[in-house]
C-alpha cells in the first residue's frame, strides 16, 4: 500500500514513546477538511453502498483514507488527490449546483458513471516501453491519476476491511478432484510466467 501512495520510508521516530511522564491521549489531526470528508464518504458510498453486506464506509473505509493521506501519502499523491476531489465537485456543482456530497444516491452514481469513464481514460505513452516493464504496464497513465488513486484506494481499503473479509467475500472450494491439465513425468521442469508457477 505504501508504494501505491507513493510513501517514503517511515521514520524510526515515529515509533517512539512519547516523550515525558504524562502520556496524554491527542486526537489524530485529520487530513481532510470537513467538505473533503464529506465528498470521500460520498464516493465511497457511491462505489460500494450498502447492501445485504457492508457497504465501505460501514467498513470505515473514510476514516482509513483520511489516516493513510495524512501519515503516508506523498506530497505527490496529495495533492493529486485533493485536485481530483476539487474536480469532482466541480462537476457536481456545474450539474445540480449542489456538492457531490449533498446528492441523492442515485444521482451521484448517474453523474459518478461517465466521470469515471472519461478520468480512467488511458494516457498514451511517450516512451515505448519493452520486456517486463511492457508486460506490467509500468508507466501506464490516466487521464486523472488522483481520481485513480482515489478509487483504487476506497475499493482495495474495503475489501482489505474486517468487515469486508468476514461478511462479503466468501471462499468457495471448487468442487470435485483435482485433475491436471498438463501431464507431468520425470523430463519435466518447472517454468513460471506473470502470476504462473508450475513445477
Amino acid at each position: 500500500m505504501a508504494t501505491l501512495l507513493g510513501a517514503a520510508a517511515i521514520p524510526a521516530e515515529a515509533f517512539a514513546a512519547p516523550r515525558g511522564k504524562a502520556k496524554r491521549k491527542v486526537a489524530a489531526k485529520k487530513f481532510f477538511t470537513p467538505s473533503q470528508a464529506a465528498l470521500v464518504t460520498a464516493l465511497a458510498d457511491t462505489f460500494i453502498p450498502e447492501t445485504d453486506t457492508p457497504g465501505a464506509v460501514s467498513a470505515g473505509v473514510p476514516a482509513h483514507f483520511d489516516a493513510m493521506m495524512g501519515r503516508w501519502a506523498s506530497a505527490e499523491t496529495k495533492a493529486l488527490v485533493i485536485a481530483s476531489l476539487a474536480s469532482i465537485d466541480k462537476m457536481a456543482l456545474e450539474a445540480d449546483k449542489k456538492t457531490f456530497a449533498q446528492l441523492t444516491p442515485a444521482r451521484r452514481k448517474e453523474l459518478l458513471i461517465p466521470y469515471d469513464k472519461a478520468a480512467l481514460k488511458p494516457v498514451p505513452k511517450k516512451d515505448k516501453l519493452a520486456g517486463l516493464a511492457a508486460l506490467m504496464g509500468a508507466g501506464a497513465s490516466v487521464v486523472d491519476p488522483g481520481y485513480n488513486r482515489i478509487k483504487d484506494l476506497i475499493i482495495g481499503l474495503h475489501y482489505a476491511s474486517e468487515a469486508a473479509m468476514t461478511k462479503d467475500i466468501i471462499y468457495e472450494h471448487v468442487p470435485g478432484k483435482y485433475v491436471a491439465s498438463l501431464k507431468l513425468t520425470p523430463e519435466s521442469r518447472p517454468f513460471s510466467g506473470l502470476g504462473t508457477l508450475v513445477g
